[in-house]
C-alpha cells in the first residue's frame, strides 16, 4: 500500500514579463539538454538516441505504473500533489533524472505558455486545495458530476504543466485511479490523430480562458467508452 502524506498545491500564474526568460540558465540543466541535433530526444538514463526507441520505453513505464498503482492505491488514498508526483515517477524513474519532480525550466508550445517554474510549488499547493480537495470520490455519484470533476482536474492541472515531460499521461493516470475509486472503469480515450488534437485543444480551452467544457465533453465520450 502507498502511504502518502498529504500535499499541497496552487492556481497558476502565467504573467510573464519580456525578459523573463532570460532570468533562467539552464546550462548544465539536465531537462534542457537532447542527445539528437533535432532536439526530439531528451538526455535520458538509458542512453537512448532514437525517439521511437524513447517513446517506447516510456509506453513501457506507463504500463508498469498502471498495474502496479491500481493495485496499490486504495479507496481511501486522497488525490494529491505528493501523488501527482509519486506517479511521474513510476511512470518515468527508470527513464528521466527528473522523473517526479516540478520541472525547473521553462517551456512552451505554439499557442501555449506554461508557469515560470518558481510559480510552481505555489501553483501546485493552490491545484491540491482548491481542485484536487473539491472532488472527493463520495461526491461524485452521478456521472455528470464525475466527469465534471475529472475536466476541471485534468484542464487546471495541464494549465500549470508542472513537469518537463509527461503531464498528461501522468494526470490520466491519476483521474483512472479517482475513477476506480469512485466506482467506475478505467476511461477510454481517443487516441487518434483526431482525439489527441482535441485534447491538445481542450487543454488550451483550460489554459486561456478557464473553459473545462471541451475537456468534460471528452471524458464524457472516453467513459462512455469504457462503459460499453
Amino acid at each position: 500500500m502507498i502511504d502518502l502524506v498529504i500535499g499541497k498545491c496552487s492556481r497558476y500564474s502565467t504573467g510573464m514579463g519580456k525578459n523573463q526568460h532570460d532570468k533562467y540558465d539552464v546550462s548544465g540543466n539536465i531537462e534542457a539538454e537532447y542527445v539528437d541535433e533535432a532536439e526530439k530526444v531528451l538526455v535520458n538514463k538509458r542512453g537512448i538516441r532514437d525517439l521511437e526507441t524513447l517513446q517506447i520505453a516510456e509506453e513501457e513505464g506507463l504500463t508498469r505504473a498502471y498495474e502496479s498503482l491500481l493495485a496499490e492505491v486504495r479507496t481511501d488514498t486522497p488525490m494529491t500533489a505528493e501523488l501527482l508526483r509519486h506517479i511521474h515517477s513510476r511512470i518515468f524513474g527508470d527513464i528521466y533524472e527528473w522523473a517526479g519532480r516540478w520541472r525547473t525550466v521553462l517551456i512552451s508550445k505554439p499557442g501555449a505558455i506554461w508557469p515560470p517554474p518558481h510559480y510552481l510549488d505555489e501553483s501546485m499547493q493552490t491545484f491540491e486545495q482548491e481542485v484536487l480537495q473539491k472532488y472527493p470520490p463520495a461526491k461524485l455519484v452521478s456521472d455528470e458530476a464525475f466527469c465534471e470533476a475529472v475536466g476541471e482536474i485534468q484542464g487546471e492541472f495541464l494549465a500549470i504543466h508542472p513537469f518537463r515531460e509527461g503531464n498528461a499521461r501522468t494526470i490520466k493516470l491519476m483521474t483512472n485511479l479517482l475513477s476506480i475509486q469512485a466506482g467506475r472503469p478505467l476511461l477510454k480515450y481517443d487516441l487518434s490523430a483526431t482525439g489527441t488534437q482535441q485534447y491538445i485543444e481542450a487543454a488550451k480551452a483550460a489554459l486561456a480562458r478557464k473553459d473545462y467544457q471541451p475537456m468534460i465533453q471528452i471524458t464524457q465520450q472516453a467513459l462512455k467508452r469504457a462503459q460499453q
